[in-house]
């Protein structure tokens, strides 16, 4: 009894089969280093408030006390500490026993993570954020530490895992039904069926769960992602926030690009990272222009935050230049909390107020997908299984090349060989033109594998060698 699931080893691969196990085999072979580079530190940024908590603790402990200082009175003592210095950010304690993190850029240009005791007003320390572990693990995961390059080759190694979860599944899929070597492991057989079932079985179990993880972090994509966000400028469906998409200038003119404000922060502070998906691909308003800022005002706006229902997670963000705004970011674990104002500095006057009734439905899916995909969304249950979901794609990874390394001739690539009348299926070219539609960076990467596939196939058509 023969099935799909088994007929590679069995000795009776159909046609169809041997030109879905060559995409496959060379879809896998090129992601996965780099995709068990990506899944490592993901499982490891899974935890990144509680490993911050253990690598800072030290400096960001203290002991709570019976109320809080004032924004402005911490404010005071960080510029008393860094004169003439800049603050760009500062990071609220999740709860009581830790100190708020300011980030400042020093006179001489040196950028720091100031904590600060909220309920004493002294500095427990200060920490390089660029060299904070969890943040190199953010960058070694989002772009791989090659920068804008990096990214784009990050979004390639994403939607190429599509293709070869696309593929796996159709060979895994059984032509008969059963439970051995379908559903459970032959951990009694030895050799190549022993590693194809420890590869095949546990990932098709896993298939879905790694499907979804890919399609919830593609809209931090470097590419994909800003195309999608476009799409809500004409179908408001997929519009980042309906309500706010071109808000003026406080004077009542509008900018020149509304984007830039949320650029610029990206690029000065990794923690600006953690601004929510749909607020990024909005427009930021301008202020009407200022001198000197602080943050006195802001306070009163806090209790506009639902910090009571969902926890922690505020962040406020000073202005980048003299028609900046303040912005109050509220990203708790769950996405339903989810709250941005704008706050004009010159006037106080709130120029937006954006929560979750604001966002248009793709919006909420794709911050539900974020927060899901960072393991916040369910609490310790969703970082668990995020982790194991994590594990068994490596362990799957790590069968399969094993496996490979087992058949392979010495010294051969040992690459899936067609013959004569070999096709792929109709539904498998379909579903990878859909792929190639949708993810345009796959697309692009599958017209070099097409053309020189066609000419390796016209080669042997004339009985040349290659």
């Amino acid at each position: 009894m023969t099935s799909a699931a088994t007929e590679a080893d069995e000795g009776t691969v159909t046609h169809g089969y041997r030109s879905v196990w060559r995409w496959h085999f060379y879809a896998a072979l090129w992601t996965a280093p780099l995709l068990v580079i990506l899944t490592l530190t993901g499982a490891i940024y899974l935890f990144d408030r509680e490993f911050d908590g253990w690598w800072n603790r030290d400096i960001q402990t203290v002991a709570a006390g019976p109320v809080s200082l004032s924004l402005a009175r911490q404010e005071a003592v960080v510029r008393a500490a860094f004169p003439g210095g800049e603050i760009s950010r500062v990071r609220l304690p999740h709860g009581a026993g830790e100190a708020a993190v300011w980030n400042v850029t020093s006179a001489q240009g040196a950028i720091r993570d100031v904590y600060v005791d909220p309920y004493r007003g002294q500095i427990t320390g200060t920490a390089d954020p660029a060299t904070q572990p969890m943040n190199v693990v953010r960058d070694l995961h989002g772009t791989l530490l090659g920068g804008e390059i990096g990214s784009h080759v990050v979004e390639l190694v994403a939607c190429w895992t599509l293709v070869m979860m696309a593929t796996g599944i159709w060979l895994w899929w059984p032509r008969k039904w059963k439970a051995r070597g379908v559903f459970v492991p032959r951990l009694a057989t030895r050799g190549r069926r022993f590693w194809r079932d420890l590869h095949a079985i546990p990932s098709i179990f896993n298939a879905v769960f790694v499907i979804l993880l890919v399609l919830t972090g593609l809209p931090w994509s470097a590419f994909w992602g800003p195309q999608f966000a476009k799409i809500g400028e004409v179908i408001p469906f997929v519009a980042a926030s309906p309500n706010f998409k071109a808000p003026p200038k406080a004077d009542g003119s509008t900018g020149a690009n509304p984007h830039a404000a949320h650029q610029q922060m990206a690029a000065a502070d990794p923690d600006s990272a953690k601004v929510p998906w749909t607020i990024r691909h909005i427009h930021q308003p301008h202020g009407s222009g200022h001198g000197a800022v602080g943050i006195a005002d802001i306070e009163a706006l806090l209790p506009k935050l639902d910090r009571a229902r969902f926890g922690g997670g505020v962040r406020i963000f000073y202005p980048r230049d003299k028609e900046g705004v303040f912005m109050i970011s509220y990203v708790p674990d769950k996405a339903e909390g989810e709250r941005t104002i704008y706050v004009d500095p010159g006037s106080g006057r709130i120029l937006g107020n954006i929560g979750w009734a604001d966002y248009s439905p793709t919006a909420k899916a794709v911050e539900w997908g974020v927060m899901t995909h960072m393991g916040r969304q369910y609490g310790l249950p969703n970082q668990i299984a995020n982790l194991v979901v994590c594990l068994t794609l490596v362990a799957g990874i790590a069968a399969g090349l094993t496996l490979w390394w087992k058949r392979r001739p010495q010294g051969q690539l040992a690459a899936p060989q067609l013959k004569t009348g070999d096709r792929m299926p109709g539904g498998m070219k379909v579903l990878l033109a859909v792929l190639a539609i949708l993810f345009p960076l796959v697309g692009a990467t599958m017209v070099p594998v097409l053309a020189w596939g066609l000419w390796r196939q016209r080669r042997r058509a004339l009985g040349e060698p290659g």
